[in-house]
């Protein structure tokens, strides 16, 4: 214990000398960070603080009421668009038109039957008939796309046509 002793005490100034030197660069850091963190610290404070009409916490809590306004809307357009489609399942909007002669001897295709559904194939079908001395007017209820009734070949083509007019309109969609 006696040589460590010894040897410490003839390095003693070396080691403090070296002590020294390691807290003289501590020191010299420690004074660069607080000078960073000041600048720093002074630049958020100016941020937040500035003396013009708006600062960024302003900002960000007007950009946080116009997204929560936003959202609302968002919402409230989502909600409309569901009644809206609810509403488009049940319009009659798949329409068919057949125009014939009913009798040979009046020409003109006065005669027609119209087809008229919905989504679900629920609708109607009117036929009218021009006869010389009168007009006959039937109709035929469509439920699912199926009435009890038989149908003629011009009822079909109509219902065929209000298909097709259909088809055209979802492959657009």
């Amino acid at each position: 214990m006696a040589d460590i002793a010894t040897s410490l005490s003839h390095l003693a100034g070396w080691l403090l000398l070296f002590l020294l030197v390691v807290v003289g660069v501590i020191t010299i850091i420690l004074v660069n960070f607080w000078l960073v963190l000041n600048r720093t610290r002074r630049k958020f404070s100016d941020l937040l603080n500035a003396n013009s009409s708006q600062n960024v916490e302003q900002m960000l809590l007007d950009h946080m009421r116009e997204r929560q306004e936003l959202r609302n809307k968002t919402e409230q357009l989502e909600e409309r668009i569901t009644t809206l489609e609810r509403k488009l399942q049940k319009s009659k909007r798949h329409v068919g038109l057949t125009k014939y002669d009913a009798f040979p001897d009046i020409g003109g295709n006065q005669s027609f039957t119209l087809a008229v559904y919905d989504d679900n194939g629920d609708g109607a079908i009117l036929t009218s008939i021009v006869g010389r001395v009168d007009n006959k007017v039937y109709g035929k209820h469509l439920s699912n796309g199926k009435t009890g009734h038989p149908l003629t070949d011009e009822e079909q083509e109509a219902i065929m046509d209000a298909v097709r007019t259909h088809a055209k309109g979802s492959d657009s969609a």
